[in-house]
């Protein structure tokens, strides 16, 4: 799979809020790097949950631009949390089969971040009590 049919299928299943569809283009092993916890994850379940929560949390979540480096990806996001704005970024490294294997998450600003880390932190917990 290239970058640009990951892209799509990426796109679709965050449209859709679709975590099957996450599933299939996720790497087992994918590594997480939250701006929310400091140690990153390689559980692939756990990941998609994360995501989930994602979705339901940023209000207005929305991609607006995208650059592709070979298997690097990096789209920038915008949204709302509790009325505040964000911008930010994943960074998606893809494997040699163009799955997911790395995500790495910025979020700013600060303030937004922070009520962003409280409803994140509830989140996880509910899957992984030891996560957050």
């Amino acid at each position: 799979m290239t970058a640009r049919a990951f892209l799509n299928a990426w796109h679709e299943a965050v449209a859709a809020k679709d975590a099957g569809a996450m599933s299939a283009i996720i790497a087992d092993g994918c590594e997480l790097h939250s701006p929310v916890v400091w140690k990153p994850s390689a559980d692939k379940a756990y990941i998609i949950h994360i995501l989930a929560g994602v979705i339901a949390s940023i209000d207005d979540f929305a991609y607006r631009r995208e650059w592709i480096d070979g298997d690097e990806i990096l789209l920038e996001f915008t949204g709302a949390v509790a009325g505040k704005g964000l911008v930010g970024f994943d960074k998606i490294t893809l494997d040699s089969e163009g799955r997911m294997a790395r995500l790495e998450v910025l979020i700013r600003p600060l303030n937004t971040l922070t009520e962003f880390a409280v409803r994140m932190r509830e989140h996880a917990l509910n899957f992984k009590p030891e996560a957050a």
